[in-house]
């Protein structure tokens, strides 16, 4: 099992073609549960709460990008 994911990705919010189906999936997830609520650490939280959203599109974003010529 993979370790818990506490920040978002360098690449965040960009999405590819090829991993829009899993970014969607992660950023639905992201902002049902990070609405401000007066809790500021709401975005901590969603963060926990989409973790298997968020380390799916990191997974996806981080294939594409080392197959990316130039690289």
């Amino acid at each position: 099992m993979s370790s818990q994911v506490e920040r978002l990705p360098p690449f965040f919010p960009l999405k590819v073609k090829k991993c829009a189906e899993v970014a969607d999936t992660f950023f639905a997830c992201f902002e049902k549960n990070s609405l401000p609520n007066g809790d500021k650490e709401v975005g901590r939280k969603a963060l926990m709460q989409c973790q298997e959203q968020l380390q799916a599109y990191e997974k996806c974003m981080e294939r594409y990008l080392e197959t990316r010529p130039g690289r």
